[in-house]
């Protein structure tokens, strides 16, 4: 190397609404954007997490893209086809871990102060819901500011999604 500095090329085009998943199928946030996401810490290296997937709010997988000292730089279109019903059925899955561990853990809906029973009927409903529905029940970034929009009043379903075993 000469010493000049990297320059990192982002997409050609910005990629609105990223999905960013747990391999596992354990997590999901929605965001805007890339930018709004690495805010979020996606960007750094962090050995709590586990691997992600991402994908745009019309199913199709997106490529991460790696800076020099491997940090997430950008995402870019896979030009794979989307699959919508892929995404809406990991989303599914999703819910369906955290429903398992909110009954398991009722004490963590109480504290909230919701029963658990308030708590499971505010969940996304992804076998009654459509798509956009459900990614709009997901916890998010609002498009005006830094802080995450929760799902409902108390902001538990959020919180949920990180107690259930996924942390950033």
């Amino acid at each position: 190397m000469d010493g000049s500095s990297t320059t990192i090329v982002t997409a050609p085009r910005t990629i609105t609404t990223i999905v960013a998943i747990a391999s596992d199928d354990t997590f999901a946030h929605v965001y805007s954007n890339a930018r709004q996401m690495i805010e979020d810490g996606f960007g750094d290296a962090d050995t709590r997490r586990g691997a992600l997937e991402f994908f745009s709010a019309a199913g199709a997988q997106l490529v991460p893209v790696f800076g020099p000292a491997w940090q997430l730089v950008d995402l870019r279109d896979s030009r794979d086809e989307a699959d919508a019903d892929r995404l809406h059925q990991r989303l599914a899955a999703v819910v369906d871990h955290v429903v398992a561990y909110l009954r398991k853990n009722p004490e963590f809906v109480k504290a909230s102060g919701l029963t658990l029973d308030e708590a499971l009927l505010q969940l996304p409903r992804p076998a009654e819901q459509d798509l956009a529905h459900v990614l709009t029940l997901f916890p998010h970034y609002i498009d005006d500011g830094n802080a995450i929009r929760p799902l409902s009043r108390g902001n538990y379903w959020h919180n949920a999604l990180h107690a259930a075993g996924w942390t950033h």
